[in-house]
């Protein structure tokens, strides 16, 4: 069975040199505890997942988000369970989250600098978002992907 995820990104301070990612440490009874990781959880049942992932921000950090766009889908295997996480993100300059810090990510060393501290999906996850973003930054485009459309 898949477990269906919906995950978000709170981005921030996006410059030439990198930017910062919103985080939190897990607290579970399972191989991911202790690992820092983004706000979300399960889809529930009718639930959209941009609307799960509203609604996981707002449980885990107090959070209340209009505008996110969904960047991906990405299916894993955990030794446990299998997930399909729909990841998001949002500019997250002016938001003040609970429970969890900002990590700064170079765009050269992306998230090396975090190795064996993260979910393994999740390294790909940042490098592809933080790609994303350098692009954007480079062509003058990056104001353009947090307009609501």
């Amino acid at each position: 069975m898949i477990i269906p995820v919906s995950i978000i990104i709170l981005v921030k301070d996006v410059s030439e040199l990198g930017c910062k990612l919103w985080m939190q440490q897990r607290s579970e009874n399972g191989p991911l505890n202790g690992l820092l990781e983004f706000p979300g959880g399960k889809i529930e049942d009718g639930e959209l997942p941009i609307s799960a992932c509203k609604r996981e921000l707002k449980e885990e950090s107090q959070i209340d988000i209009t505008h996110l766009e969904q960047f991906k889908i990405v299916s894993y295997e955990y030794k446990d369970r299998s997930v399909c996480l729909f990841v998001h993100f949002a500019n997250g300059q002016e938001l003040v989250p609970l429970n969890g810090d900002w990590f700064d990510f170079t765009f050269k060393s992306k998230s090396l600098a975090y190795k064996d501290r993260l979910p393994a999906v999740n390294y790909e996850i940042i490098d592809d978002l933080l790609d994303y973003l350098k692009k954007h930054l480079d062509a003058g485009f990056l104001e353009k992907i947090w307009v609501q459309k």
